[in-house]
């Protein structure tokens, strides 16, 4: 669950980061890492502030920024066995009751027009989706999802794009899916014969601390 869903007076146990560049920096610096106990000082309403008590400080955070720390609750964990605490989890324990909580991954599939990638989709969601590089093919985001061993995997077909500088319609839906979505897995779907030209859009990707599989295609 989102930190900004524990309730007033309640303690959680970080699981998970998510955001970009500075802002995860800034988080990281004031305690909030995977494995950290925090407690809610204050639950504001109408999308107000929240505070958190993490390591003997009183902390305050916007909801949008709450909403991208994930947290379990405290009492999914056995402390020790004399009920002493340090204020920090073991990270594979907390994986463990995170696991068991959530099972959901969700892969976004990232690469050029014309990658192939909307094919890999085809084949990975059996759907009769239209593929080529006409007006309106891509623009929007296709959804598919499927179960096994207890997994969920969500997979999200992104328009086709270049770069993430923002500049097209794509690029701004792009940039902005991942940035808010903070998706599990990237498969960056590379078109093996321009390869050169499909790697820019890789270094982006890398630059935003994405856990990324390249995927070579057409080769």
């Amino acid at each position: 669950m989102k930190l900004s869903d524990v309730k007033y007076n309640e303690t959680a146990i970080i699981t998970k980061v998510l955001g970009h560049g500075s802002f995860r920096k800034r988080i990281s610096e004031m305690g909030f890492v995977k494995g950290r106990e925090i407690k809610v000082i204050k639950n504001a309403p109408f999308n107000g502030p929240f505070e958190f008590k993490i390591l003997d400080y009183n902390v305050s955070l916007r909801k949008s920024e709450a909403d991208l720390i994930e947290v379990v609750s405290a009492g999914s964990f056995d402390k020790s066995s004399n009920g002493t605490f340090n204020g920090v989890i073991d990270i594979n324990t907390a994986r463990a009751v995170n696991s068991r909580k959530s099972r959901t991954i969700n892969i976004a599939l990232v690469g050029n027009p014309n990658s192939g990638k909307t094919t890999l989709f085809n084949h990975i969601s059996n759907s009769k989706e239209k593929v080529g590089n006409y007006t309106g093919v891509t623009v929007d985001i296709k959804r598919a999802e499927f179960t096994t061993r207890g997994y969920t995997f969500v997979f999200y077909d992104l328009p086709g794009t270049y770069s993430l500088t923002a500049y097209s319609e794509e690029e701004i839906f792009v940039r902005k899916f991942i940035y808010e979505q903070t998706p599990d897995i990237v498969i960056n779907v590379i078109d093996s014969v321009n390869i050169e030209r499909s790697l820019f859009l890789t270094t982006q990707l890398i630059d935003m601390d994405l856990r990324i599989v390249a995927a070579l295609n057409m080769y």
